[in-house]
C-alpha cells in the first residue's frame, strides 16, 4: 500500500489529524477536522450502518444513475461494488445487458464477472479511502465550491478501481466523499470504518410478521389462479404493477413489496426471472410473487400502491366478474406483447380504463419515476407545469363503442414493437402517418356519435365519481425530472391535458412497460418521438372543450416557432373545429374558467389545501407575494428549493415550503436546442405548502420573524451578485455545516407528514450557488 493511502486511512481512523496539502486551492481547504476513532464494539448493519448510508450516502448513490452504479441503499449494493459501465449513454449504438441489483446477478461472483469491483474489501477499502480523501480536503464552510468541483450529472466519471485510487487522489484531491458536500461527522465515520473492518457483514434476513405473511399468501393466491381468465388478468396486473412499491394499507407497519415473476411457486424461495421488459418471454413456467424490499426507500423510485381486501374486491369486480371470457393467452412475441390493445383485447376496455383511473396519480407517476431515474426522455417533452384531467368512461368511444378499438388497432402499435429495426427517420415518418390515420378514424367515430355537432360538455371530463382525488392532477417538470401531485396547484398553466383510455395506456407502455433504460439511442429517441404525439393528442383533447373559434389561436400560443412542423400541421392537427362545446364560457380566459368549473364541481375531488395553522397562514401572507410573479430574480431560482421556516428553537413547529421554478418555453416540440427556446422573462414561481419533489436543488432556512425580509430581498434581486448576497444570508450551501442537519430535519419532517410516501431525497442535483 502506498504512503498516500496509508496516510489517508490513518487520517480516517483517527491516528493522525487530517489536513490539506498546499497544492489545493485556498478556498477548498479548512482547519483539521476532529479525529475519527474506530468503535471497539460490533456494529449492526440495520441499527448502526444503514442510518448512516441513508442520510449521507444514498442521497447520491440510490438509483440507476448512482455514480459508478455504486448503490448504497443496501448492504447488497455496497458489497456488489462499483463499475465503470454507464447506464445512461445517449450515444450508445447497441443495447447493453441490464445490471439491476437483485435481478441480473445472483451472487457477488456474478457481479465481478460483469465488471463490478469491490469497495468494501478490508483493509484497502475504496469506500474508506474515498471517505478519507474527503476528510483530508474539507471545503470552506458556507462558501461556494470551487468551480473545478464538477456537479453536472453528465460529468465524466473516473470510477477508480483500487489499483487506480492513488492516481485518482493525485488528480482529483477534491473528489473525496461525500462528494462536493460538508464532511461526515466523527460518529458517522466511526460506524462505517468499524463495519468495513469487521467484514462488512450484511444483515440477517428477518421473517415476515404472521399478519404480513398471511396477506402475502392471499395476494399470491389471487395472482396465480389456474383459469385462463385469472392468468390473463394476472398478467395485465403484473405489467401495470412491476414498478410499484406495494404495501398492505390495513397493516400500520407494512413493509413494501415488489411483484416479480419467479421460477418458483409460493412457499419456496423466490427465483426472479430476469427479463428486460415485463412482457418479455419468461422462458417457461412462472409464478407471480411478492418480494419484500430489502433496500432503503429512495423517494424518486418510491411509487406506492396499496393492497387491501377492498382492493381485491374491486379488482374482482372489474376483471373477474361474469360477462366476458378470454379465448387465448397473450403471446410473448414482441409485436403482440408490446401492444396492450392486442395482448389484452379481450379484457373489457372499461375495466382496463377504470383500473387506471382509480389510481391515476400512480400511473402518471410511473411515467416519470418508473424505469428511469434520470427522466429527460420522458420529461423534456412536456411543459414545466400543466393540469391533467381524464375523459369520462361513459363518453370515451374506445370504451362505449366496441368497434372503435378494433378499427383503430393497426394504428396503435408502440415503439418497443420495433426495437431497433427501423431508422429514426423511418420511425418518425411511420409514427406520423399512423397517428394522422388514427386521429382521422377517431374523429369519424365521434362525428357519428354527435350528428348535431354539439361537442363535449363538462360531464365528459371524469369527476372522480364524486370522491376520487385522482381526477385532477398537476405535473411539474423540473428540468430532467418531474413531480405529480393531486389537485390543480398554482396559477392557470400554459397548457392543459385531457387523456382518454388510448392515450393513457399508450403513454404507460411507451414510457414504462416498453422502456429499456439500457437500450440504444434508436430505442430511446423512438420513445421520445412517440411521446410527442401523445402530448399533442392530450392537449388537443383538452382544447376540444374550449370555444371552437379560439382553439387554433390558443394552440399556436403553445407552439411558438413550431407551428410549421409535420406533427403540428399534419400528424396531430386539430380535428373537429366544426364542432362546438356545450360548456358556456362567459370570460375572456376560457382555460382559466374551465379549470375553475372543474374545481367547483366537487371540493372533495379537487382536494384543495385547507387554511392551515396560524403559523402557516402568517407565513403564506408573505410567500404569496412570490407566487406567479415575473421578475429578474425568478430565472435565478433553482428548479426546486425547499424553504425551512424556523418557528421554535427545537424545530418541532418549523414549517417547510417548496419554491418551484416554472420555466417558460416557446415550445417543447424539439429534442435539442432547448436553451434557445427558453423565455426567462416569463418564468414564474409556484409556492407549495409542505415538501415537494424527489430532487431538491437548494435549501433556504429563514426564521419566521425574518420571512418578510427574505421575500423583500428575493423580489429585489436584479443580478447574480444580488442573488449571491441573498444566498449568503439565507441559503444552505453544500459546504454549510447546516447542510446535513437541514437534510436530516427535512427527512424526519417528510416521514411525519407522509409516512407511506416518504423516501430518501436525491441530492445529486443540489446546485452550487
Amino acid at each position: 500500500m502506498r504512503a498516500a493511502t496509508l496516510l489517508l486511512l490513518a487520517c480516517l481512523a483517527g491516528a493522525i489529524a487530517c489536513s490539506a496539502p498546499p497544492a489545493i486551492p485556498p478556498d477548498a481547504t479548512g482547519p483539521a477536522l476532529p479525529m475519527a476513532q474506530a468503535l471497539d464494539r460490533p456494529v449492526s448493519f440495520d441499527a448502526d450502518v444503514r442510518p448512516v448510508l441513508e442520510r449521507r450516502c444514498a442521497v447520491c448513490h440510490g438509483c440507476y444513475d448512482a455514480p459508478c452504479q455504486l448503490l448504497l441503499t443496501s448492504a447488497g449494493g455496497a458489497l456488489r461494488g462499483a463499475t465503470k459501465q454507464l447506464v445512461y449513454d445517449s450515444s450508445r449504438l447497441e443495447a447493453v445487458p441490464p445490471t439491476r441489483l437483485g435481478v441480473d446477478g445472483k451472487s457477488y461472483a456474478d457481479w465481478r464477472a460483469k465488471g463490478f469491483f469491490s469497495v468494501t474489501d478490508s483493509p484497502d477499502s475504496l469506500l474508506l479511502r474515498m471517505l478519507a480523501l474527503g476528510r483530508a480536503h474539507p471545503f470552506t464552510a458556507g462558501r461556494r465550491l470551487p468551480e473545478l468541483v464538477g456537479l453536472d450529472i453528465n460529468r465524466p466519471l473516473t470510477c477508480a478501481t483500487g489499483a487506480e485510487f492513488e492516481q485518482y487522489a493525485d488528480q482529483h484531491p477534491l473528489g473525496g466523499m461525500p462528494y462536493g458536500a460538508a464532511p461526515l461527522g466523527d460518529a458517522e465515520l466511526q460506524v462505517l470504518v468499524s463495519w468495513v473492518v469487521q467484514g462488512a457483514r450484511p444483515p440477517e434476513a428477518v421473517p415476515l410478521a404472521p399478519a404480513v405473511a398471511a396477506d402475502v399468501k392471499s395476494w399470491e393466491t389471487f395472482l396465480n389462479g389456474d383459469s385462463l381468465k385469472q392468468r390473463v388478468v394476472a398478467r395485465y396486473l403484473y405489467e401495470h404493477w412491476f414498478v410499484a412499491h406495494l404495501y398492505f394499507d390495513e397493516l400500520p407497519k407494512s413493509p413494501f413489496f415488489k411483484v416479480v415473476r419467479s421460477r418458483t411457486p409460493p412457499g419456496q424461495p423466490i427465483d426472479v426471472i430476469a427479463t428486460v421488459r415485463p412482457y418479455d418471454d419468461p422462458g417457461g413456467e412462472l409464478w407471480y410473487r411478492l418480494q419484500p424490499l430489502q433496500e432503503s426507500i429512495v423517494h424518486k423510485t418510491h411509487i406506492t400502491y396499496a393492497l387491501s381486501p377492498k382492493r381485491m374486491a374491486r379488482l374482482r369486480a372489474l376483471f373477474l366478474a361474469p360477462g366476458w371470457e378470454p379465448t387465448f393467452f397473450p403471446s410473448y412475441a414482441p409485436a403482440q406483447a408490446s401492444n396492450p390493445f392486442i395482448a389484452f383485447a379481450e379484457i373489457p376496455p372499461r375495466a382496463r380504463y377504470q383500473f387506471m383511473l382509480d389510481d391515476a396519480q400512480y400511473f402518471v407517476m410511473t411515467f416519470i419515476r418508473g424505469p428511469v431515474c434520470r427522466g429527460s426522455i420522458a420529461v423534456d417533452v412536456i411543459e414545466d407545469r400543466f393540469f391533467v384531467s381524464f375523459l369520462d368512461p361513459d363518453h370515451d368511444l374506445s370504451i362505449t363503442n366496441p368497434d372503435f378499438l378494433v378499427k383503430a388497432l393497426p394504428e396503435l402499435d408502440l415503439p418497443a414493437q420495433h426495437r431497433s429495426e427501423l431508422t429514426l427517420g423511418g420511425l418518425y415518418l411511420e409514427y406520423a402517418a399512423k397517428q394522422r390515420k388514427y386521429l382521422d378514424e377517431r374523429a369519424a367515430f365521434y362525428a357519428a356519435a354527435d350528428p348535431k355537432k354539439l361537442g363535449p360538455s363538462l360531464a365528459w371530463i371524469w369527476d372522480g365519481d364524486g370522491k376520487n382525488t385522482n381526477a385532477q392532477l398537476t405535473v411539474f417538470r423540473n428540468f430532467d425530472n418531474a413531480t405529480v401531485v393531486r389537485s390543480f396547484v398554482g396559477a392557470t398553466p400554459k397548457t392543459g391535458w385531457v387523456m382518454d383510455y388510448p392515450i393513457f395506456e399508450r403513454i404507460y407502455y411507451d414510457l414504462v412497460a416498453g422502456f429499456n433504460v439500457y437500450g440504444n439511442v434508436t430505442e430511446q429517441v423512438a420513445t421520445r418521438l412517440y411521446m410527442d404525439h401523445l402530448r399533442m393528442q392530450s392537449e388537443n383533447l383538452f382544447l376540444s372543450f374550449l370555444p371552437a373559434d379560439e382553439r387554433e389561436a390558443i394552440r399556436a400560443s403553445w407552439y411558438v416557432d413550431a407551428t410549421h412542423t409535420l406533427d403540428y400541421k399534419v400528424a396531430d392537427s386539430l380535428h373537429g373545429l366544426e364542432y362546438g362545446t356545450q360548456i358556456k364560457f362567459t370570460t375572456a380566459d376560457p382555460m382559466a374558467q374551465l379549470f375553475a368549473m372543474l374545481v367547483a364541481r366537487s371540493k372533495l375531488v379537487a382536494g384543495q389545501p385547507g387554511k392551515g395553522t396560524p403559523n402557516e397562514r402568517a407565513a403564506e401572507v408573505q410567500l404569496r407575494r412570490l407566487a406567479a410573479v415575473k421578475g429578474a430574480w425568478v430565472p435565478m431560482m433553482p428548479e426546486v428549493s425547499l424553504l425551512r421556516v424556523r418557528v421554535d428553537a427545537k424545530g418541532e413547529q418549523d414549517l417547510v415550503y417548496a419554491l418551484v421554478h416554472d420555466v417558460a418555453h416557446t415550445n417543447v416540440s424539439a429534442m435539442f436546442g432547448e436553451a434557445k427556446r427558453l423565455e426567462p422573462a416569463d418564468d414564474t414561481l409556484t409556492v407549495i405548502r409542505g415538501q415537494f419533489g424527489s430532487y431538491p436543488n437548494f435549501f433556504f432556512a429563514v426564521d419566521a420573524g425574518g420571512l418578510t425580509d427574505f421575500v423583500d430581498h428575493l423580489l429585489a434581486a436584479k443580478s447574480a451578485g444580488d442573488f449571491e448576497a441573498l444566498v449568503d444570508e439565507y441559503g444552505v450551501r453544500r459546504s454549510d455545516p447546516r447542510f446535513w442537519e437541514t437534510s436530516d430535519w427535512l427527512a424526519a419532517d417528510l416521514k411525519q407528514r407522509e409516512p407511506i410516501q416518504a423516501g430518501i431525497y436525491d441530492l445529486d442535483r443540489y446546485v452550487n450557488r
